[in-house]
């Protein structure tokens, strides 16, 4: 394997996505910070930061990774967030198109956005927030959140192939947030998922970490 997959981190909010991504080397990490705003992170300022509010920047932005002069520059790469991506394809289409031509373009246009991530040389990071859906006898499993009806409930876990869910570990007393685990085995509760043997337990929410197994896992040189 060339170049180490597209990992898919969900969650709720503040349960710890955006914090795990402290343990990156900041000088040879790229953040596309959809979100507009700063991290949860305390070395947070000294990552390269791209803040993109609007479609035409944010595909002129993976199109500019994919160039050599930034896989060399480059290790790894965060889209933070999936979630508020979505937001801005769908901003764009609705301004730009009418009728059926909205959906379709719209998912045109997220399925690229998948696309082009994962054709990246660099480990890449998709951070989106989680939405549930109603299963049988009146349980929820949750899924990455995107809008529209072909796209909804998997379709971003099924073009990937590591998707984990944080996992806070609270304190029992004071409630607090001891630590975040990652689930990365599927269960009736969510759509974590691994290859078998990446993981022989639950990592902490520690991207670096995460990132060696996988290149351990698929002997992706550095």
């Amino acid at each position: 394997m060339e170049k180490p997959p597209l990992v898919v981190i969900i969650g709720d909010s503040g349960t710890g996505k955006s914090s795990l991504l402290e343990t990156l080397p900041p000088d040879r990490t790229v953040i596309i910070n959809t979100e507009n705003k700063p991290l949860p992170m305390r070395n947070f300022s000294q990552f390269k930061n791209f803040y993109i509010t609007d479609w035409k920047a944010l595909s002129n932005m993976l199109d500019k990774l994919a160039t050599p002069e930034m896989k060399e520059k480059y290790d790894y790469v965060v889209m933070d967030s999936f979630t508020s991506t979505v937001e801005i394809v769908n901003r764009y289409c609705d301004k730009v198109y009418n009728g059926y031509e909205v959906w379709a373009k719209y998912n045109d246009m997220i399925t690229d956005v998948i696309i082009k991530m994962k054709k990246l040389d660099m480990q890449c990071f998709m951070i989106a927030l989680p939405e549930q859906k109603a299963e049988q006898f009146g349980e929820t499993k949750s899924y990455a959140r995107i809008k529209g009806k072909e796209l909804k409930y998997g379709f971003l876990e099924k073009e990937v192939a590591i998707v984990l869910f944080t996992n806070p570990d609270y304190d029992q007393d004071t409630g607090e947030m001891k630590n975040v685990y990652m689930e990365y085995m599927p269960n009736k509760r969510n759509s974590a998922k691994a290859p078998r043997g990446m993981f022989d337990k639950q990592p902490t929410n520690d991207a670096l970490f995460i990132a060696n197994k996988i290149k351990e896992y698929y002997n992706v040189q550095s």
